[in-house]
């Protein structure tokens, strides 16, 4: 169940999502793995998880390459320096950053159907500053920024575009970009540890109108907060859709800023020195990772996972990643971009069991096998059990709790079909911890809420 995508840097509107596209020109791109990954946080204390820090990295030659020798190298004339993946940000004495934002001009250009433009330019302008904001107060200070006293002396410009978003290919509209391409430029140092390189992405550009006429502020606000990523180190994307550096993301994720991933990542980036070396990415792996099967019995975390708002708290396996959604937890026995196994929570405001089944139907079983329903009982409620097997051949479990106080909660818990007498005991083991309380208020009522529910 492995889940690696990586994309590049552009905020992009796909069959509804906003997302990114791929730049014109990648070198042979590296599949990430989460045993380089682990190799890599050995020999590292203090890296927060769970992150995406494999799907930052940027692949550059270990020595500076001139313009008359990546001629020769083009022409086939001259043999390629050796590449290495590393991580490139802003360096402490960069900080803060100084930044300029060019306001959208001749918005009633956009607006040809109306008399009167329904947004002044300096909203738009305001919003960014919102969104630059955000990550600086989200990363507690790990990156900052001042205004700047001019276009000529900034850091970073962003300029706010009085046009409609381009659309490179059918149905993918350009929302934002980032000039991120050769913004990691090498200078020499030890290719086997740290480069020395020199960061800068001078050009974010942020697109204000689409095929239907002007965004909202809160609509670009999310698109900045993005590029501003791509803008502070970010080369690729998150692969995980809760993210906002996940290529396509919805005005929902947007609107809540920074995700659990996203902090933890940029976090772990800039408490790296830039320059460092990552791995290899002429060594391309052609074999599974090595397998993280547990032995013995099941082992739980000692601290469980608590959520008051949500009104539990369980007790997870030992030793897995475990992240927070708007509507429970998550946990992998991995990493959330390559697992062996995971077991998620969630809990959704519903009178029964059958009030769920009926919203829902089986589309969650569509694609696969079902193999089993039974009635039984978790936690002291009422539950109900169905397994099945999917078309990829995993084992899913899918287990449905009544909290008797107008709660549902619907456990997943999945792994390789040739696994499950493995970790069958465990997953198990952790519904044996689940302890439920409260009734949810009205306001917590309302976040997670799922649309169509009754």
């Amino acid at each position: 169940m492995r889940a690696v995508r990586q994309g590049a840097s552009a905020f992009a509107l796909l069959a509804g999502a906003l997302g990114c596209t791929a730049p014109p020109s990648e070198p042979a791109a590296y599949v990430q793995n989460r045993d380089d990954y682990l190799a890599f946080r050995a020999g590292r204390a203090g890296l927060l998880e769970p992150n995406y820090l494999p799907f930052m990295l940027y692949d550059v030659p270990v020595r500076p390459v001139s313009a008359p020798e990546a001629l020769l190298i083009r022409l086939g004339l001259r043999t390629p320096p050796e590449r290495r993946l590393v991580f490139c940000h802003w360096a402490p004495e960069d900080l803060p950053l100084s930044v300029w934002i060019d306001p959208p001009t001749a918005l009633e250009a956009i607006e040809e159907d109306t008399p009167v433009v329904r947004e002044a330019p300096s909203s738009y302008v305001e919003v960014v500053e919102e969104a630059l904001a955000a990550w600086q107060d989200d990363l507690d200070g790990a990156v900052r920024f001042e205004p700047a006293a001019s276009a000529r002396d900034a850091d970073l410009h962003v300029r706010l575009l009085a046009e409609r978003a381009p659309e490179p290919v059918a149905d993918v509209r350009v929302y934002g970009a980032a000039a991120v391409g050769d913004s990691c430029q090498v200078r020499g140092g030890d290719p086997d540890r740290q480069l020395e390189v020199r960061f800068r992405v001078g050009d974010v550009r942020l697109y204000v109108a689409d095929a239907y006429g002007l965004l909202l502020p809160e609509q670009v606000k999310g698109i900045a907060r993005h590029e501003i990523g791509h803008a502070l180190g970010m080369r690729g994307h998150s692969p995980i859709p809760a993210d906002l550096m996940h290529e396509e993301a919805d005005d929902r994720r947007d609107r809540a800023g920074l995700g659990f991933s996203d902090i933890n990542s940029f976090l772990s980036l800039y408490a790296l020195p830039s320059g460092t070396v990552y791995a290899n990415p002429g060594r391309v792996r052609g074999d599974e990772p090595a397998s993280l099967l547990p032995e013995g019995p099941p082992r739980l975390d000692v601290a469980p996972h608590v959520s008051t708002r949500l009104g539990f708290e369980i007790q997870l396996p030992e030793g897995w990643q475990r992240q927070p959604t708007p509507y429970g937890v998550v946990a992998v026995n991995g990493v959330p971009w390559d697992y062996d196994a995971s077991f998620q929570l969630s809990v959704f405001r519903f009178d029964s069991i059958e009030a769920f089944v009926e919203r829902f139907g089986l589309s969650s079983l569509e694609g696969g096998v079902l193999l089993s329903v039974e009635d039984t009982q978790v936690a002291g409620r009422r539950a109900r059990v169905a397994e099945r097997l999917t078309a990829g051949g995993t084992r899913e479990v899918l287990t449905l709790i009544e909290s008797g106080d107008g709660r549902v909660l619907l456990s997943i818990a999945e792994c390789a079909a040739s696994e499950a007498r493995t970790y069958r005991p465990w997953f198990a083991a952790v519904l044996d911890s689940l302890e439920l309380a409260g009734q949810a208020t009205a306001a917590q009522d309302r976040e997670y809420r799922p649309e169509g529910a009754r």
